[in-house]
């Protein structure tokens, strides 16, 4: 395991992290792009949206091309898409110009988020797979650890145009990495595979009969939801509302978002002596409690930066589990057809980050009662869905125990 970790976590890392740093490295200036644009922060917020509705396609297109292609070659072609993209941002001159670029961005980008977690797949059992994810996991939240303090200090040497110049070298040098020392995982890439439009959505909808796939699905979907809704308000919610300089608000927001790497770091301790479902079920009840504690201190009246900011990182925290516990359960009873179960995964959890950055950006003014409103009904979604899946567990033990 440790040849393939040294062979493989760079590349899965670079997947991973790219897409990712391209959400949050711009965060800090955005209210400076909006000054320059003469937009309102409700229009920003939706080339966050955008971002997140092209990954949500990106996700569901790469894991149909995966399985008939291979996992290398979609790899490589969606980051020479995020490439091109991210010149195409530096060069936007309106807002309508940096949401379609954005758009395009996440469509290339998103394909490696899925490509490395079908490696995984490809290459691990079960325990290690969770425990590579979890490694994945923090590489994906050291993005926005890194991500906003580095678009900071970026754009105030160089303006924030340059970020886009940064993404597009870092995303070139990804692709020439993946080429040189990236294989091939999948067996045989199968180009005669039957993949027609009748059969593809067949296999979708026989996906979401599946119980483990449903729950999983949804399970991260809502956790997503949370995660994203703070992200892509926290550039108001934090620096407009209490007026911090573009790397204050970096500090703050990595710190804030380290809560996502505890929750990792603790999976990775916990997977040895708990299962996949009672650590989701303990991560949900922590993300609920964080979010209904945010939402009554901010009822009544409570404006502590710091006090709404625990609330924020001890949600992190159970969503740092949720992440790798989910995404190795997913596959468990499926033995074919990664690609395309990977993909619906993925692509339905970014789909609802769209809706909820959409509901954000429809705020005429975007503060902590609308993001903690938004947080705590996805929030009683995730917990809901575990007392459901509690009480079916029950029933069928049930019903298998009348039997005996």
């Amino acid at each position: 395991m440790y040849l393939k970790e040294f062979k493989l976590l760079p590349s899965l890392l670079l997947l991973v992290i790219l897409p990712m740093i391209a959400t949050d490295i711009y965060l800090p200036v955005i209210p400076q792009m909006g000054r320059e644009f003469e937009a309102a922060g409700s229009g920003l917020a939706n080339t966050l949206s955008a971002y997140m509705l092209g990954y949500s396609l990106s996700l569901l297109a790469a894991g149909i091309f995966a399985d008939i292609y291979g996992r290398r070659v979609v790899a490589i072609i969606g980051l020479t898409i995020f490439f091109l993209s991210s010149i195409g941002c530096f060069f936007a001159a309106t807002v309508d110009q940096l949401i379609i670029w954005r758009f395009f961005q996440a469509f290339g980008g998103g394909c490696g988020t899925l490509i490395a977690r079908i490696i995984v797949r490809d290459t691990y059992d079960l325990k290690a797979q969770v425990k590579v994810l979890s490694y994945l996991a923090m590489g994906i939240v050291a993005s926005p650890i890194l991500g906003p303090t580095l678009g900071a200090y970026i754009s105030d040497v160089f303006g924030w145009r340059s970020i886009f110049l940064f993404l597009a070298c870092f995303s070139l040098f990804a692709v020439i990495f993946l080429c040189l020392y990236l294989h091939e995982t999948l067996p045989n890439a199968n180009s005669d595979m039957q993949y027609r439009f009748k059969e593809i959505f067949l296999r979708c909808c026989k996906l979401w009969t599946n119980r483990e796939f449903v729950f999983n699905t949804l399970v991260i979907s809502f956790a997503w939801g949370v995660y994203f809704t703070f992200i892509s308000s926290s550039p108001f919610l934090i620096q407009t509302l209490y007026q911090f300089e573009p790397v204050e608000y970096g500090y703050i927001f990595s710190a804030t978002i380290s809560g996502f790497i505890l929750g990792a770091i603790f999976i990775r301790w916990k997977i040895a002596i708990l299962d996949l479902r009672e650590l989701i079920f303990l991560a949900g009840a922590i993300v609920f409690f964080s979010a209904f504690s945010l939402f009554i201190f901010i009822i009544l009246g409570g404006k502590s930066l710091g006090a709404l900011l625990f609330f924020v990182f001890l949600a992190l925290f159970g969503i740092g589990i949720i992440f790798p516990a989910t995404q190795a359960g997913v596959t468990i009873p499926f033995k074919k057809d990664l690609g395309l179960i990977s993909g619906v995964f993925y692509s339905t959890e970014m789909f609802f980050g769209a809706i909820c950055g959409y509901v954000i950006s429809c705020m005429d003014v975007i503060n902590w009662y609308g993001s903690s409103l938004v947080m705590l009904v996805a929030s009683t979604c995730i917990l809901f869905l575990l007392v459901l899946d509690k009480s079916l567990s029950k029933a069928f033990q049930n019903k298998v125990f009348e039997k005996i």
